[in-house]
């Protein structure tokens, strides 16, 4: 058979049609192969830019775009209705690009219209006619593989949003290229960042006319599939698409195939950039490599924080791997690893309940009189886990004597005394009651590994997910539980999703990274708009790339535009509620999926009126923490954490809720920890709007949170007037 080339595109249209219309589209590839005998025709279009698009019949209503590539070979682009099918293709320029030899589909008509939209939505006041690429020359933008015909286009903008509100209609590499040009990085820096980004060979030439080579490239598979045979033909057009399964970013690919990396590795990036899509592709891997190389006992540890992403790891692992690779892999939270490991020592330590590690901490620190110099539980609970654990502090000489980095409240020797009393008497009633936090049961299976005589009961490797959130004690027993060296580590996170206290630099304790780390940039679950408003929660706070340089957040943008976010203020939280569960009525009537539709708030109880509004309103919902409910899926915003939905409902985001009092220490106490519990506040709200896909609303009673960006926020409306 010819060779078929799949546009990522064509394969999420494809993905969308009912099963009649998909068999229809799956007997194309026949009628082409067979063109002479089934009489198929390829309609030629006036007015197209490239000659070589056509568009052919599905059905009355559908037809396929497609572009002839020579040689009896074609690539299909899109499936549309008949008109928007039509119109799409007379806009699009299918080639090879020049520069980096990556296959792309530009449609510079489209681009020039959205930056005449967005630079008259952008700009409130008058223009400055201060072009953002003033001091580029048009060959800094075409040596680096961005389009000639967009410099002109381009230089219409004015801001790096206006820029990131057109990016999606870019290539990749052409956005990022264009990005980076925004962010005044040189010509010599963008081109090294785009060969490093997309595997595009230094010293190789290019031909433009050569489809079949580009098509090869690395690069080219990010956005194209390409079968040369019917069994392969045949997969990919059964049962139901997974793009992720499909098309990695060349980034993403690099990290996730690489056969060897010589020591730790770490890929970051912001919410949506599918870092957890490369950390199960990456399982897989190592689970292929340990099979292929015949070892009969290896494993790979795949790890991650909650139980909610743990079982969901273990749901796509299951579906994305063969029963012998998923032989090989142990899906496990941290804790779980560490109750593990203390229970095959036969270690009994119990986790704490509800309220007892304050009750334990307030009459410890009582004991030891730290309110005599302004210090409380909450204190004693921060100073134990931040610096004791955290270091794995043992003796009061070493307390004395360590540093103590991001706690503010200075204290003498007299009162690192007095607090390591403290600290002794909280252990030693916690080890009476046999109960520990699950940082502390972390801690004692790392040392419980550190004794261990024989290699016999380590991982071979470990993907880990969600590593902002890891204490250092949890690091420790990780790495403790994985043989040093190639492949032992590979690492998943975002400093930018750091919902709980524990800061960390890997390098710190010795996990390194250097030469092994790369930054995901493109977000594939939020809409510009949506992601556009969350940066903005985080605009101006200094994040980090887990190992304590400030994390380079450039380029960072999403694939695909939709509705700007809504902000709705009431009276009060039952009229709030009320209007929630009316729009949720709308979604479902216009034929969300339930299970697509979301509502989370900070806490529990500013729930409960929604919860109540639901059930009067007679639509089904379900808490997050039950696992996989049925019906509208309701919860906090920690719980959440790693889903997605395509409709979101943010509730109760008030000044008395977000920030959460209690969570946040006075800054007369400790000014240091003050600034980090807002900050770990201002992630949380971020977590919370990047969970949606297509539409966001933003919700409250009373005075609106401080933390909402400013341009967003309404006064109360009542919902009677």
């Amino acid at each position: 058979m010819p060779t078929l080339a799949f546009a990522s595109e064509f394969l999420e249209d494809f993905a969308k049609l009912q099963p009649v219309v998909r068999q229809k589209v799956r007997e194309l590839p026949d009628k082409f192969e067979h063109a002479a005998q089934s009489g198929v025709h390829l309609e030629k279009l006036t007015g197209s830019r490239d000659d070589r698009v056509r568009t052919v019949r599905v059905d009355d209503f559908w037809r396929g775009v497609v572009v002839r590539l020579g040689g009896g070979n074609y690539a299909l682009l899109r499936v549309m209705a008949h008109d928007d099918a039509n119109a799409w293709a007379t806009r699009q320029r299918f080639g090879v690009n020049p520069i980096t030899g990556i296959v792309e589909i530009l449609d510079v008509p489209t681009v020039a219209e959205q930056v005449e939209a967005v630079t008259q939505d952008y700009r409130v006041d008058q223009p400055s006619d201060a072009s953002l690429f003033a001091s580029k020359r048009d060959r800094d933008f075409t040596s680096v593989g961005v389009d000639g015909d967009l410099v002109p286009i381009l230089r219409r903008l004015e801001s790096e949003d206006e820029v990131l509100a057109i990016a999606h209609l870019l290539p990749q590499a052409q956005a990022d290229a264009v990005l980076m040009l925004a962010d005044g990085r040189s010509t010599e820096e963008v081109w090294s960042e785009i060969q490093s980004s997309y595997g595009v060979a230094a010293e190789t030439e290019v031909d433009p006319d050569d489809i079949d080579a580009a098509l090869a490239r690395p690069a080219s598979r990010s956005a194209f599939v390409v079968t040369s045979t019917d069994a392969e033909l045949m997969e990919l057009l059964t049962g139901d698409f997974d793009a992720w399964r499909t098309f990695l970013h060349p980034t993403q690919r690099w990290l996730a195939e690489k056969p060897v990396f010589n020591g730790p590795a770490k890929v970051t990036g912001g919410a949506g950039t599918g870092k957890t899509v490369v950390l199960v592709h990456r399982a897989r891997h190592l689970a292929r490599r340990l099979i292929d190389a015949r070892e009969p006992t290896g494993r790979v540890l795949v790890a991650t924080y909650t139980r909610s992403l743990a079982a969901n790891l273990d749901a796509v692992l299951r579906t994305f791997c063969t029963p012998e690779e998923f032989r090989r892999l142990q899906v496990s939270t941290v804790d779980a690893l560490a109750h593990q490991i203390l229970s095959a020592a036969d270690v009994r330590r119990y986790p704490v309940r509800g309220n007892e590690l304050d009750e334990v901490a307030r009459d410890s620190a009582a004991m030891a009189g730290l309110d005599a110099f302004g210090l409380d539980h909450r204190f004693l609970i921060a100073e134990w886990e931040q610096v004791v654990l955290a270091r794995d502090i043992s003796t009061l000489a070493d307390y004395v004597m360590t540093a103590r980095p991001g706690r503010g409240t200075r204290l003498t020797r007299s009162q690192r005394k007095q607090v390591w009393g403290a600290i002794e008497r909280l252990t030693a009633d916690l080890a009476d009651r046999k109960r520990a936090t699950y940082v502390q049961i972390a801690n004692l299976a790392a040392a419980q590994l550190g004794r261990r005589t024989t290699d016999a009961s380590v991982y071979a490797h470990a993907v880990i997910d969600e590593a902002q959130d890891l204490h250092p004690a949890q690091w420790r027993l990780l790495r403790a539980a994985v043989r040093r060296g190639a492949n032992d580590l590979f690492i998943a996170g975002d400093a930018h999703q750091r919902i709980y206290d524990h800061r960390v630099s890997l390098s710190s304790l010795g996990i390194e990274t250097r030469g092994r780390s790369r930054r995901l940039r493109i977000n594939y679950r939020t809409s510009q708009p949506i992601l556009s408003v969350a940066q903005r929660i985080l605009r101006g706070e200094v994040i980090d790339d887990l190992d304590g340089t400030a994390e380079d957040s450039v380029g960072y943008r999403s694939e695909f535009t939709g509705p700007a976010p809504t902000f709705e203020r009431f009276s009060t939280p039952a009229d709030e509620a009320k209007d929630v569960a009316a729009l949720i009525r709308t979604w479902l009537e216009a034929g969300v999926s339930p299970s697509a539709i979301g509502v989370v708030g900070r806490t529990r109880t500013v729930l409960d009126p929604v919860r109540e509004a639901l059930r009067g309103a007679g639509v089904p919902w379900g808490d997050l923490g039950d696992g996989a409910p049925k019906g509208i899926r309701v919860g906090t915003m920690h719980s959440a954490k790693g889903l997605e939905f395509a409709r979101l409902a943010v509730v109760g985001v008030n000044a008395d809720v977000v920030p959460l009092p209690f969570a946040v220490t006075p800054a007369g106490e400790d000014p240091q920890q003050h600034d980090y519990d807002v900050l770990r506040e201002r992630c949380l709200l971020y977590v919370a709007f990047t969970r949606a896909r297509d539409e966001l609303v933003v919700t409250g009673s009373g005075l609106p949170s401080s933390l909402l960006p400013s341009r967003n926020l309404h006064g109360p409306r009542d919902t009677d007037s």
